[in-house]
């Protein structure tokens, strides 16, 4: 039977008047109010699209009528019966309430009484219950605003709890904690009490916004409690009446912040007697208002008879009643329609009520069931699912952050550029990311990397100037977070050449910006970094060149020769091993090669023993590692130059820090040492030259307490090479060995003190930018070198940049045309050199260009301790040195090693 039809054979209109009270109380699928009628044409959902001006339908209109019922009689029961064995006429999922109102009741009793009916486990009413709570007390609340705090402190029982537990745990807690637990839950409970924080206690803000008339600027709802005058029965009665009408319609809400509001099928069912007078008015008069919608069916019922001017039929009352609502022009008449009363009267009840039990489709057609979504189960699973999906996504993003060191949200299509490798985060990244966190020094230095980075993208904007990438490429993390002053060094000196050069200004001065390139702390992972750099495409700000690299090792040459074919050229600032040149024409150093820095250390060995401070002897300890090109190659100088001058010289090996020992394919017939801690413990007692061709971060670190453990008093002659200057960077760590003094090689001069004339104006830019490099002997102070080596060697990039945007013969800058420019920087400048750099000139070749500078300083200093390191000597060109600098011998050294 279709929606909307009554019984044939029911000349009472018994059937018509239950289907009409049903059809009040159903909810429509869309919209609130009445249902438009079965027997109307549907509209197309396009059709307000397509109204014309004079059509007048106004279906979106929202409305109830107000219904008065006459010659009730018991249908009232009828209707709302509360036995469990009664006959329902109506669909029995209507919630409904018929409350016994005696004459002169008042309606705060009627509305107590109500809510009481109404109350199941679909319908609550928190505004209601808190508001009728403070009512009760009201007179003794009146003029009252401290008292009338106290009772919302005690009618907010659950966040008074959590203040009384926090007191109570406050005594177990140190302070300041517990001052925190005493102070902060009162005061935020107070803040929840006055209604006027957004966010912090719902029905305490609706509270106010009722009693003040919405007004934005009242006062807090203790002050407001004490001001409602409490023979005031009307005001009394429409706060309450508001209340059960706000509950109730914050719980018929549909939107997809309250799923649970689409449930609600049946519109609650109110029959008030005769005497609920009072209570019909107040709703009328709510009615008033178009933008309100109350959710809630209104039957007043008398037991007399009211003469009708149209006797029709209950149900075609309704539908003529929705017919005007929707007709109705303008607000006035839609209004006036709202305020009408549905005037019906009532049936004989018949006697036989099972014949329209509403489980006969025939009478009341079946009522919709809930969507599906809105019952408990779908939201429970909803939100299961849904925490399922943000666990696996949370998932997924912590384990993207963990195995490709990424930072942000996790998407698929996202690329880190980065992967964990053992303990390692190896790969490019912005300046932003910090390969080491918690070295507080370094990620200063890294911000203002970041910085540059942001400056040179504004400043590329509406310029014309070169807009290029330079990734630095080095070691940028290790096993032991201690020894990492040397990579924040060198990352500081790159940071200032690029804030010296794009504050330059000039058509052909480029604009820089810096990628970081961690290749492991022993560059066991640069090949695959040059082929990840060869994926990285910016067409705005093209990568050109490579600066820093770290460490001769076996790993850096493969690298090298990776980097090379993808034809992009490397500017290196520490490496100094004699091969490297010969693995690609694309590479470059600002460091001079081993092979001048072994003829230092012997030609500084033979002034010593001239001296009498050792006899003509020598050991060389290096490290058996066969990929270590520096310590193999630097060993084998070392010796061949010290034997030129008559020394004894001998090989002596030792197995690096976490490396294994020779195995039975070992055929040196060096002497084999053992850790570098016994190394350093076997070298005490030896009167000649001790001279440390390994690393210097952990090796030598080891291998000068192993001296300090035997000999502290009387250590024999020590002379280092220039990676040694990697554990003088960090005078946290030299400062355990207090009690051995070394001399160690280095390719720059150390910088005056802060404060007095520098060398180079680099010193003066990197103390301003970097305050922490002044601390002596402070964890930032740069006496080794390693930042003037980054900044020359970023510099040395620069330069060939900026000599290509030259207007005389200026082309487009790319990596090849980088790598043909640096090979023409022997061509001196107005300075007499190709490069002034912080360590001094660097001419690649006064007359043919090479792959490493002419002539280039070479420094002996002495350490010891946490002491400030004090230079012997130096041959080379060093900027602003005075002739009492350099060693007598300069003058002699061959052509060759310049």
């Amino acid at each position: 039977m279709r929606h909307g039809a009554v019984m044939l054979d029911d000349p009472a209109g018994v059937g018509n008047f239950v289907h009409t009270i049903d059809r009040l109380c159903r909810r429509p699928v869309r919209g609130e109010g009445v249902e438009d009628s079965p027997h109307v044409a549907k509209r197309s959902p396009l059709a307000g699209w397509r109204r014309s001006p004079g059509d007048g339908q106004h279906v979106h209109r929202q409305g109830i009528p107000l219904v008065q019922l006459s010659e009730a009689g018991d249908w009232p029961a009828v209707l709302a019966p509360r036995g469990k064995d009664a006959t329902h006429v109506i669909s029995p999922g209507i919630p409904r309430a018929r409350p016994d109102i005696q004459p002169g009741e008042p309606v705060p009793k009627i509305l107590s009484r109500i809510v009481s009916e109404l109350r199941s486990n679909r319908l609550r009413f928190p505004r209601y219950r808190l508001t009728a709570l403070l009512v009760e007390q009201l007179a003794e609340l009146h003029g009252k605003e401290e008292q009338a705090r106290r009772a919302l402190r005690e009618a907010d029982h659950n966040w008074g709890w959590g203040v009384e537990t926090a007191g109570a745990g406050a005594e177990h807690v140190p302070f300041p904690a517990n001052l925190l637990l005493r102070l902060l839950p009162g005061f935020v409970h107070d803040l929840r009490l006055s209604g006027r924080v957004p966010g912090l206690g719902g029905r305490l803000r609706w509270l106010r916004r009722a009693l003040s008339q919405d007004d934005p600027k009242a006062p807090g709802v203790a002050a407001l409690i004490a001001g409602l005058d409490p023979a005031d029965d009307a005001r009394i009665s429409r706060l309450l009446l508001r209340a059960f009408m706000d509950d109730l319609s914050g719980q018929y809400r549909r939107s997809p912040a309250h799923v649970r509001g689409a449930g609600h099928v049946f519109y609650p069912l109110l029959l008030l007697n005769e005497h609920g007078g009072e209570l019909v008015e107040l709703l009328k008069e709510r009615r008033a208002d178009l933008r309100r919608f109350d959710p809630v069916v209104v039957v007043s019922y008398t037991p007399d008879a009211v003469l009708l001017e149209d006797d029709e039929a209950p149900l075609w009352a309704l539908v003529l009643w929705r017919r005007e609502l929707v007709t109705a022009a303008g607000e006035a008449a839609w209004r006036a329609v709202l305020e009408s009363p549905l005037v019906i009267c009532a049936p004989p009840l018949p006697s036989d009520l099972s014949r329209y039990d509403v489980a006969d489709p025939t009478v009341v057609p079946p009522a919709r069931m809930a969507p599906w979504w809105s019952t408990w189960t779908a939201i429970a699973l909803f939100w299961m699912a849904l925490a399922g999906a943000v666990g696996a996504y949370a998932g997924q993003t912590a384990a993207w952050h963990r195995n490709a060191c990424a930072t942000g949200l996790w998407t698929p299509w996202a690329e880190s550029g980065r992967r964990l490798v053992g303990t390692e985060c190896v790969g490019v990244a912005e300046p932003g990311y910090v390969f080491t966190p918690g070295n507080a020094e370094m990620e200063r230095v890294q911000e203002v990397l970041r910085q540059g980075n942001e400056r040179a993208a504004a400043l590329h904007e509406g310029s014309d100037r070169p807009y290029v990438t330079i990734v630095y490429l080095a070691a940028l993390t290790s096993t032991d977070r201690d020894t990492l002053a040397a990579a924040r060094e060198g990352l500081a000196g790159v940071a200032i050449a690029q804030k010296r050069q794009n504050g330059s200004a000039g058509p052909s001065e480029p604009l820089v910006r810096i990628l970081l390139a961690n290749a492991g702390g022993r560059m066991q992972y640069g090949a695959g970094i040059a082929r990840l750099l060869l994926s990285h495409h910016d067409a705005e700000a093209p990568i050109v060149g490579v600066v820093g690299l770290d460490q001769s090792r076996q790993e850096t040459v493969a690298a090298i020769q990776e980097l090379g074919k993808a034809g992009l050229p490397m500017v290196a600032s520490t490496l100094s091993a004699d091969r490297l040149v010969n693995e690609s024409p694309f590479y470059f150093q600002v460091a001079p090669q081993n092979s001048r820095q072994a003829w230092m250390a012997a030609a500084f060995a033979d002034s010593l023993v001239e001296k009498g401070d050792i006899e003509r002897r020598a050991r060389v300890y290096y490290s058996h590692d066969a990929t270590d090109y520096y310590a193999s190659n630097l060993k084998t100088r070392v010796l061949a130059r010290l034997e030129e001058r008559g020394f004894t010289a001998e090989g002596h090996r030792f197995t690096p820090v976490g490396a294994g020992k020779p195995g039975a394919a070992d055929t040196s017939e060096d002497v084999y040492a053992g850790e570098p801690r016994d190394a350093g413990v076997s070298a005490c007692g030896f009167d000649g030259l001790v001279y440390f061709a390994g690393r210097g971060i952990p090796d030598f670190a080891e291998f000068v307490k192993g001296v300090a453990d035997k000999c502290a008093g009387s250590p024999p002659t020590i002379l280092g090479g220039d990676d040694v200057t990697r554990y003088v960077a960090d005078v946290r760590v030299r400062s355990a060995v207090s009690g051995v003094g070394y001399y160690y090689e280095s390719f720059a001069a150390a910088p005056s003190k802060c404060g007095e004339q520098q060398r180079h104006d680099f010193y003066a830019d990197l103390f301003a930018t970097f305050p922490f490099e002044c601390e002596e002997p402070g964890p930032g102070r740069t006496l080794d070198g390693h930042a003037a080596l980054s900044y020359d060697a970023t510099e040395t990039m620069i330069t060939a940049i900026r000599r290509l945007g030259r207007e005389r013969h200026r082309v487009p800058v790319n990596s090849y045309t980088v790598w043909r420019q640096l090979g023409t920087l022997h061509t001196p400048d107005q300075s007499g050199h190709a490069i002034e750099g912080a360590t001094g000139a660097l001419d690649f070749g006064a007359a043919s260009p090479r792959q490493y500078p002419l002539d280039k300083a070479v420094l002996i200093l002495h350490a010891k301790g946490a002491e400030r390191p004090v230079q012997i000597g130096a041959c080379g060109g060093i900027t602003r040195a005075v002739k009492s600098e350099f060693f007598p011998w300069c003058a002699s050294i061959p052509e060759i090693y310049r």
